[in-house]
């Protein structure tokens, strides 16, 4: 779990990973909470492409 700070003063931010650290910086009066919103990509899916060459079509004439 990491959690983000804010500086009050400064508007820098701290992210921490550690819970101890994230305890002690709960209670701090010099900094906030950030909440992270969860970023949601759309990816679209590539079209996707016939592997290998292309089937070949019946072009010749039939000779007598």
């Amino acid at each position: 779990m990491t959690a983000t700070f804010r500086c009050l003063l400064s508007r820098q931010t701290v992210t921490f990973i550690h819970q101890v650290d994230i305890d002690s910086m709960k209670g701090h009066p010099d900094y906030e909470r950030v909440e992270e919103e969860e970023i949601i990509a759309i990816v679209e899916e590539p079209v996707k492409k016939a592997l290998g060459r292309p089937k070949k079509t019946e072009t010749t004439s039939e000779e007598v």
